[in-house]
């Protein structure tokens, strides 16, 4: 099976919200917000698709105030895909693309019951050469309704 990585575009919107949904491991945003990402914010969020089915996306932005600073806010993979390198192939997909050179960090959250998602930031970090480092951010208190807290990771790349 072949997997092709791109950028997403309009359109890819309802897609993205459709998996999300489908997924069940990520916080469900407005299809309004995967519209906005798809469109303004394409060139730092990726797509994977094996033919034309959606299989993975990834969604980010560089921090406005710190443009060198990428921060990865979601990513999910088709449950019939996962243990086949998407979400991995998703991360190095963003490597590629020229804006990439200037980024000197990357930031991202995860609760703490998601190991998955520590392990593939763990992975994506030592294929950079560079550790990973930790620290609280967002509490049970502060996120409400029984959410987990937020942990803030960072790889430095400089």
């Amino acid at each position: 099976m072949t997997i092709a990585y791109r950028e997403p575009c309009l359109s890819d919107g309802a897609r993205i919200h459709q998996m999300v949904l489908r997924a069940g491991t990520l916080d469900v945003n407005s299809a309004y917000l995967y519209f906005l990402l798809a469109d303004q914010f394409h060139a730092t969020c990726a797509l994977a698709e094996s033919d034309t089915e959606l299989v993975g996306f990834l969604t980010g932005y560089r921090l406005p105030d710190a443009p060198d600073t990428l921060f990865v806010w979601q990513i999910a993979v088709d449950p019939n895909m996962r243990g086949r390198g998407v979400a991995s192939g998703l991360l190095h997909a963003l490597e590629t693309r020229p804006w990439f050179a200037e980024i000197k960090r990357i930031e991202l959250t995860i609760s703490p019951d998601n190991p998955a998602s520590r392990a593939l930031f763990a992975r994506w970090a030592d294929s950079l050469n560079k550790p990973i480092h930790q620290k609280p951010y967002l509490s049970t208190e502060l996120l409400g309704d029984g959410h987990q807290p937020e942990d803030t990771y960072w790889i430095d790349l400089d």
